[in-house]
Formats: C-alpha cells, structure tokens, sequence
C-alpha cells in the first residue's frame, strides 16, 4: 500500500510540473514584453532620410518573461522603400535583443521636404520556450514616422549666343538655373563680372534675384551687353553668381564663359593706289579758257572793222 501512495504522490508532482508547460502557450505574455521602434523607450517619432536615401530604425525587444519566446516580425514599409531586416528572433528570459531595420533606395528628390509617412513593425510570440503554440499568439507593434528633410541641388549655366563678337555691336548671355533639390529655392544675390573694362552691362542682375524656382524647374534670363567701338581683340571671361541664403547657412553657385572680342579693321589708303586712281582733267583751267575766247573775239571786231571801211570808198 505505501508502495502505492508514493507512486500517487509523484505522478500528481509531474502532472503539477508539466501540465504549465503543456499549456503555457495559452498564457497571456503581451503584457511580459514589447516591441518598440526608434528607441528602447519609445520616445522618438520621427527619423529623417539621410543624403543616400537610405533611414536606419533602430528595433528594442525587451521580454520580461522567465522563459524564452520567438517573435516573427511584419513590416510596413514607407515611401516604396526596400527593406533590410530580420524575420524572427528568439529572446531568452528576462532578457532584451536590439537589432536594426534598413531602408533604403528612397529618391529623396522626388518627396516635397517635410512630407512624412509611417514605419511600422508587428511582432507575433509563435513559440515559448521551443514550443510552437496552438493558437495565435499575442502580438505588439510599434510606429514611427519617416520623415524626408530639405534636399538642396543648385547647378547655373551660362552661355553665350556667338563665340565671337565685333566691336561696337551687342549680345546677351543667356543664365539658366537648374533646381533639382525637393524645395523652393531663391537667389538672393546675383551679380556679373568680368575682366574686360569695355564690355558694358549692369553688374546686378535683378531678373534673377527674389524669383521663385519651383522643385525641378529652371529659370532662364538673359542678360544684355554691349562692347564698344575701340575695343581691342582680346578674350573676355564673364562671371555670372548667384547667392542663395536659407535660414542655417548659404552657399554660391556660379559659371562663366568666354567671349573673343574682335577689334574693328580700319581700311588704310595706299599712295600708290590713290595715284593710279587719279584721272587727269584735258581740259583747259576756266581762266585760260575764259582767255583763248576773248583773243578770238577782238581778232573778229578787228576783222569786221576793216571790212566796213572798203566798202564804203565811192567809185572812179
């Protein structure tokens, strides 16, 4: 009979020792750990694209649990990111993992600065302490936004209608600036330089100062200049810069180009050539003439006296 009741007592002890084990995957345990994104006390909300394109979410499990789990993790994903992260994890009891999330191939220049969208990461308890549960497990999420900052990309281009230009004409530069960054920009300075003193043009260029240039747009003037008459040949360069001023810094962007001036040619008169080119006047000078006609009129007067006076005498 003794016999008896030991063995009663130890198989009541076992079922005692596994019947929580057997059934431990039905014991709540969401409340015995967590899942946060960003940081272990769930404090950040927002991380910021970096000039790559890419964002790294920092991922706290803390499981407070005496015995292990195995979480499967779900992901949305923000902005058609690709994603770089783990499937599952096991985490001992009473213990904490931390692992990254990578995104990345996100065009940072094709979101307007500031816009944001949602990161979000769900953990699934599918087995504790090895053994699978039977029914769904308990669950735990976290969100932190993804925000795309102010990229800015400025590029300016100046060009010159002709290679070259004769002295004494005019032209214009034409300036252009490409705005590929994801905000508005405006210049808040513009200026032109150059080293050549007979080049006119105004030196500010207002068409270009305070003009909203759009996310992927350009704006395009053109500047007129005049070269003067006496301007000798020569090479000009001409600087045009633009200054843009934002709220933590500035930065200038500039381009130039180079124009040959041509001198205007003077066409010299050759001596020589002048001579061939003389042609002699036959006639006579207007007081030598006015002359030979009066030496021919007095010897008629004279003539037609003498005939006058014969013809009168009487006849014999």
């Amino acid at each position: 009979m003794r016999w008896i009741q030991v063995y009663t007592v130890t198989v009541f002890l076992l079922v005692l020792i596994f019947i929580p084990m057997v059934h431990a995957d039905h014991s709540p345990t969401h409340s015995r750990w967590s899942v946060e994104a960003g940081d272990s006390d769930g404090e950040t909300e927002v991380l910021l694209l970096d000039n790559n394109g890419r964002v790294i979410i920092p991922i706290f499990i803390e499981n407070e649990n005496l015995i292990s789990i195995t979480i499967e993790f779900e992901y949305t994903v923000p902005f058609e990111a690709s994603i770089s992260a783990v499937d599952s994890l096991t985490i001992e009891g009473s213990s904490s993992e931390e692992f990254n999330v990578v995104l990345g191939d996100i065009d940072r220049f094709e979101y307007a600065a500031g816009t944001t969208d949602e990161f979000e990461i769900v953990g699934t308890v599918t087995s504790r302490q090895g053994l699978p549960v039977s029914v769904p497990g308990d669950s735990d999420s976290s969100i932190i936004d993804i925000e795309i900052p102010a990229f800015r990309s400025l590029e300016i281009d100046v060009k010159a209608p002709l290679d070259s230009i004769q002295a004494g004409l005019s032209s214009n530069l034409v300036v252009t600036v490409l705005n590929s960054g994801n905000v508005v920009e405006r210049a808040s300075e513009a200026m032109i330089s150059g080293n050549c003193p007979l080049l006119e043009y105004d030196k500010k260029i207002s068409q270009l100062i305070d003009k909203n240039i759009a996310s992927g747009s350009t704006l395009t003037v053109e500047i007129p200049f005049d070269v003067a008459s006496n301007h000798p040949t020569e090479n000009c360069n001409l600087v045009v810069e633009t200054i843009f001023v934002w709220s933590d810094s500035s930065q200038s962007y500039s381009d130039s180009v180079k124009i040959k001036i041509l001198e205007v040619e003077v066409e010299e008169i050759n001596e020589e050539d002048d001579e061939e080119m003389t042609i002699t006047n036959p006639l006579p000078a207007p007081g030598a003439l006015c002359g030979v006609l009066m030496a021919i009129f007095a010897a008629l007067v004279r003539k037609g006296g003498q005939g006058s006076v014969v013809g009168s005498q009487p006849e014999t």
